[in-house]
């Protein structure tokens, strides 16, 4: 009996502090940022370096405060896992918000802006509420940029990396925060993982960041785009985003970042210690690299004597894989091409990048999934009794994945209608409403219509952009996580409430 008890308040212990442990580590990572977005706004002279550091100071309090005064159980499973790094997400959305507050570009009455900002941030979403970019201060278009690059491979992998304290069931936590169906374990070791990942994400972004200094950008741009590019984020510090340059040069750049940001880190990290073989092995790249081809191929054939070659050709490859990779940078108004233009991009917004990449939407490795799953389902109806196992490459999918697949990607659908009747509903025209839908839910950016990439989501009505806000979230953090985080809070509150009942009890 006693030990019946003490099992019950250690799983009680751990639903009530883990993500608290968690959420203060992910408050210390943005703290750090918003220091260090703080010193760029000193050396830029351009202000916002006192609301930085007020918003920093109130962050690592409260962060510390969790951090410090919680600890992780020894044994974490899924579900707590997902609970954490969802409610981690939502303490670092709204902790995101406070540096557009405290520097006035966003007024107190309209705070929900502020959290729009932050959560697009964090997501990796690039949709913006930002109207004039020459008014904002350096310093906090610096913070804006660092938010995507922490949120890209995630904060929760970060702490697992760097805080020896989360090392206990960090698989779960690295497998919830990676944007895709699987996380894959380069060492046997957890942390080792993570700090590998983060080390070649960080590495990676150095790269991108000399490449666009030595093309022809500012150091301040090279890093802030950089920082974007591989977080497949779409944060520019500059209103017209790419085009503001209109340099062939700088588009090769971003366009070979954001295609290398939206494969999986993973498979990056065996190609460089096996080669480029590791590559050829894995059949959702030769997938990814298809459909972005293949959107590249249909765009030019689309748009072909509505614009100039040249300029169809530089337009279409930089679309085809901004959108492919669900990076969201803008190198002209895609508004103003055909309609069939459109239905391809939105397809690309859909899909998104790897699994295990930056990127968003549904993932490749779904795609292929789906297609093998009702490949299978028409050859059952010819041959009912054949045994026909769903392949990817030498891999067969387990009966119980496949149908997950399916689950995910009806449940994914079925979201973004809700979303677009819901902002259709509340007077967007249908257009902009469901291209909005899709972008969120992708977390893309720019969407089609009234959105498009040199427009900004002021568009939507205030209510409308609360449920983009929801969506980014569910987006960013997956559906089935998402649920889990409130399936571990409720079974924690029921477990509460019948401890409370066995108290009372004679």
């Amino acid at each position: 009996m006693a030990s019946d008890s003490a099992r019950k308040g250690s799983s009680l212990r751990r639903l009530a502090i883990t993500p608290v442990r968690v959420a203060g580590a992910g408050l210390l990572a943005v703290a750090l940022a918003m220091i260090i977005s703080a010193a760029v706004a000193v050396i830029d002279g351009g202000g916002a370096a006192a609301g930085l550091t007020a918003a920093a100071l109130i962050t690592a309090s409260v962060g510390c405060a969790l951090f410090f005064g919680s600890q992780v159980s020894p044994s974490t499973d899924s579900a707590l896992a997902f609970a954490s790094v969802a409610w981690s997400w939502l303490a670092v959305s709204l902790a995101g918000a406070l540096p557009f507050l405290l520097t006035g570009v966003v007024s107190w009455a309209h705070f929900d802006d502020a959290i729009f900002e932050s959560v697009s941030g964090f997501t990796c979403t690039g949709s913006t509420i930002l109207a004039d970019f020459d008014s904002v201060p350096q310093g906090l278009l610096f913070y804006r940029s660092m938010t995507q690059w922490l949120g890209g491979m995630g904060l929760v992998v970060l702490a697992v990396a760097v805080l020896p304290a989360l090392g206990i069931g960090g698989l779960d936590l690295i497998a919830s925060e990676a944007p895709g169906p699987t996380a894959d374990r380069l060492s046997l070791r957890v942390r080792d993982t993570a700090r590998r990942l983060w080390l070649l994400y960080g590495a990676v972004t150095c790269v991108v960041a000399i490449l666009l200094f030595l093309v022809g950008m500012s150091v301040f741009d090279a890093v802030t785009h950089a920082f974007t590019t591989i977080a497949t984020g779409g944060y520019s510090p500059r209103a017209e985003s790419i085009a503001h340059f209109d340099s062939v040069a700088i588009e090769l750049v971003v366009i070979a970042g954001m295609l290398y940001a939206g494969a999986n880190f993973s498979v990056h990290w065996h190609a460089l210690r096996q080669g480029i073989g590791a590559y050829r092995r894995v059949s959702e790249i030769r997938w990814y690299l298809s459909l972005i081809a293949g959107a590249f191929g249909l765009l030019l054939w689309v748009n072909n004597g509505e614009l100039e070659l040249f300029r169809n050709l530089r337009e279409s490859l930089f679309y085809a894989v901004s959108l492919g990779s669900n990076t969201g940078f803008g190198s002209s108004n895609y508004v103003l091409w055909m309609p069939a233009a459109h239905l391809t991009l939105l397809v690309l917004m859909l899909v998104g990048g790897m699994s295990g990449s930056t990127a968003g939407g549904m993932k490749v490795l779904r795609l292929q999934v789906i297609f093998r799953y009702s490949f299978r389902e028409l050859m059952r109806a010819r041959h009912p009794n054949a045994v026909i196992p769903i392949r990817l490459g030498r891999s067969t999918i387990e009966e119980q994945i496949a149908s997950k697949v399916v689950g995910f990607v009806l449940l994914y659908l079925g979201l973004i209608v809700a979303g677009g009747v819901v902002l259709s509903g509340l007077g967007v025209d249908p257009v902009t409403a469901f291209s909005g839908s899709v972008s969120a839910l992708g977390n893309v950016g720019p969407a089609l219509g009234e959105a498009g990439p040199t427009s900004n989501f002021l568009v939507f009505p205030r209510a409308g952009r609360l449920v983009l806000m929801a969506m980014m979230a569910l987006g960013r953090l997956e559906l089935f996580p998402a649920m889990l985080m409130l399936v571990a809070s409720l079974r924690g509150l029921d477990r509460m409430h019948r401890q409370r009942e066995g108290t009372k009890s004679p």
